[in-house]
């Protein structure tokens, strides 16, 4: 059998060490930084993977809540006239007050006369009148207008009727009212007659908007309840 001398084994037990010590020094110099390096690359790759996210989410909410925000100021002034919606607000009002609407006529303006409304006190048996000075409307912002005809039990029916179209989210204003005061009652067995009442009433939207119609706000429309005629009380069925 082969035997190495106590000379040799050494020397092998030498060469064992510095190959050993060779591939450490290897490891250490040349391998563990460049595993270091990819590691890392590797946690940066991560955090700018993260950061995107971040930045995307970030986006798309700005996205979202920039489409709300325009969807929700359509909601106010439309594009486009929106005469469904109108009649909607004009129903409401009359169910809401227990009024009447017996006429309507609409017309569409071109942006000519303003809105507010000024009140004047009502006198026993005269016209009175709310009536809103003329002013222009800002560029590219038409008017629609109707002119109504309306029956209320009384005046806080009347006061009602007004309230709800003006506390409306589409911007409507009431630009005139007129109507003649209630006999004076006389006895308890009198009958209050009802108010009737003219009043003219308008609300606005933005045509040159045209970049805004794919966002425009949808029209909620209550259930017809199985009628023919949606606006019973405005179009006689």
């Amino acid at each position: 059998m082969w035997r190495l001398s106590k000379k040799q084994f050494a020397l092998f037990i030498f060469s064992l060490f510095l190959l050993s010590a060779l591939l450490f020094l290897l490891y250490l110099y040349t391998l563990k930084p460049m595993k270091d390096r990819i590691e890392q690359l590797e946690s940066e790759l991560k955090t700018e993977q993260t950061l995107l996210k971040t930045i995307q989410a970030k986006q798309n909410e700005q996205n979202d809540e920039r489409l709300l925000s325009v969807v929700e100021l359509q909601k106010r002034v439309p594009v486009q006239p929106f005469f469904e919606q109108f009649l909607l607000e004009i129903e409401k009002a009359e169910v809401v007050s227990n009024s009447l609407v017996s006429n309507m006529t609409f017309s569409d303006g071109e942006g000519v006369t303003g809105a507010p409304n000024e009140q004047q006190e009502q006198s026993a048996q005269t016209n009175d009148s709310e009536q809103s000075p003329s002013s222009s409307l800002p560029s590219g912002i038409k008017k629609l207008s109707v002119d109504l005809t309306v029956q209320s039990p009384s005046y806080y029916q009347l006061e009602r009727f007004i309230e709800t179209l003006e506390h409306a989210k589409r911007i409507i204003a009431v630009e005139s009212l007129s109507f003649t005061g209630q006999p004076e009652l006389t006895s308890l067995t009198d009958e209050i007659q009802p108010l009737t009442y003219s009043l003219t009433v308008s609300t606005f939207y933005a045509p040159d908007l045209k970049e805004l119609k794919k966002q425009l706000p949808p029209i909620d429309v209550p259930s017809p309840s199985q009628k023919r005629n949606p606006f019973p009380s405005l179009i006689e069925e």
